[in-house]
């Protein structure tokens, strides 16, 4: 991780900003000193695990890459007149925002409790994750909000939809869209196609979605999803080819990363895992391990903390329930095709808005318990962790159900409630709290 060394990079990709505004050079290089000693710490712990599979590298080469020719492309990208859109919620398809021509999507920052006190002002009483995510545009440390001039947002969690509304009150260098929704019958998400449509025809000169590029872009981020998936489902033979921490390490590049890279590096994984499979090279040869399915909000705590906590207690995890825009959007690429063909952009960009699978959100109360169980037997779970941040209650009444659910059926299961600093700072008790949640 040598380019998260370069903190003069943060500010210095910023295009188009106030630069006084963002926090003196100093104090910039003291958080970001902070915040790479855990990442250090991450990467180390996983690039020495034996039988890490090699083609992982090309993800820490990735990772890296956050601070180095990914935010530089991505500046040439912005200096030549194009955009650049800051994603604040996973269950937008990024495809869609290709389709609007010459913009790039990217989501920015949401995991460090140290940049948190800089917006104590107007965000007290919200939850970690919206309040990093403008600790981390008040003090200028996200270079993918320094890069952005557009932030598109959703209402489907009530936080995210606060957050947005202070990006637009607090700064004006983005132009700022929250998309509006309802939940219908049987968990359907409905959406208000006709204001994402008028906003998006304000900023590419009326140009609305281009069906070439809907489509084409569509099918990447299709194989992209459906590559991450058969990588996960090869976690459920018992002794998998790849851990937890690894498999988080992948999804975080998922809205960050150029496409086509980012793919190229899951086929080269996948190719890998199953050569592993053949040989029986993994990370639970004996078969003592406690298998363990993670269910958390969409972004954990810093570099996969709750990660770390539950894998260094010698157990394993071999499933999660994340929105992370990769396994709640699932639409059906040739219905999306049908939809274009017949009724244009419009309609096909509204059946895959409403294909988000709202009922695996953090942000959503009810929760589709058949299909937990059926994931928990697919696996072959021993126990469930639930985790949530302080100051959600929609998240803490979800895992509360969750969990009281688990435990009426038989399954071992145990909520974790923190914020992002509290993981560090009480390390040891957690393990400690967990271990004895695994080995009663």
């Amino acid at each position: 991780m040598d380019n998260f060394e370069k903190s003069d990079i943060i500010a210095g990709v910023a295009y188009k900003k106030n630069k006084s505004k963002f926090l003196p050079r100093s104090e910039q290089m003291r958080l970001n000193q902070q915040m790479k000693q855990k990442l250090v710490r991450f990467v180390s712990e996983i690039s020495s695990e034996p039988q890490r599979p090699l083609s992982m590298q090309l993800f820490d080469e990735m990772m890296n890459g956050m601070h180095g020719d990914r935010v530089k492309n991505l500046y040439e990208y912005r200096r030549k007149g194009n955009h650049v859109m800051a994603l604040i919620c996973n269950s937008l398809p990024p495809e869609l925002v290709y389709a609007k021509g010459n913009f790039i999507p990217v989501s920015v920052c949401m995991g460090a409790g140290e940049v948190e006190p800089y917006v104590d002002s107007y965000s007290r009483g919200m939850c970690s994750i919206s309040r990093s995510m403008l600790g981390f545009l008040k003090s200028g440390m996200c270079v993918f909000f320094n890069l952005a001039d557009h932030v598109l947002s959703s209402d489907l969690c009530p936080s995210l939809k606060k957050t947005s509304d202070i990006i637009d009150q607090i700064s004006d260098e983005f132009n700022v869209y929250c998309l509006e929704t309802n939940k219908g019958p049987f968990g359907q998400m409905n959406v208000n196609i006709e204001g994402l449509l008028t906003w998006v025809n304000s900023i590419n000169g009326g140009k609305g979605f281009d069906p070439e590029k809907l489509e084409y872009y569509a099918g990447l981020f299709s194989e992209i999803r459906k590559t991450y998936q058969a990588i996960f489902s090869l976690r459920k033979v018992a002794n998998p080819p790849l851990n937890g921490k690894n498999s988080l390490w992948i999804q975080q590049l998922a809205l960050v990363e150029e496409p086509h890279k980012l793919l190229r590096g899951l086929q080269t994984l996948e190719k890998e895992l199953h050569e592993r499979l053949s040989t029986n090279v993994g990370y639970d040869v004996s078969g003592n391990k406690k298998r363990v399915m993670l269910i958390t909000p969409r972004i954990m705590p810093p570099f996969g903390e709750i990660y770390r906590l539950i894998e260094n207690s010698g157990a394993l995890v071999v499933c999660e329930e994340i929105d992370m825009g990769i396994t709640n959007i699932n639409y059906d690429l040739a219905l999306m095709k049908n939809k274009l063909k017949e009724g244009g952009p419009e309609s096909a960009v509204k059946y895959m808005l409403e294909s988000a699978d709202v009922n695996s959100s953090s942000c959503i109360e009810e929760v589709d318990l058949e299909n937990l169980q059926r994931k928990i037997d697919e696996f072959n779970v021993d126990a469930v962790v639930n985790f949530s941040f302080r100051n959600c209650e929609i998240m803490r009444n979800k895992t509360n159900r969750i969990d009281d659910a688990l435990k009426h059926n038989g399954i071992p299961s145990h909520v974790i409630e923190s914020d992002y600093l509290e993981f560090f700072e009480k390390e040891s008790a957690l393990i400690n709290e967990i271990t004895n949640f695994l080995n009663p």
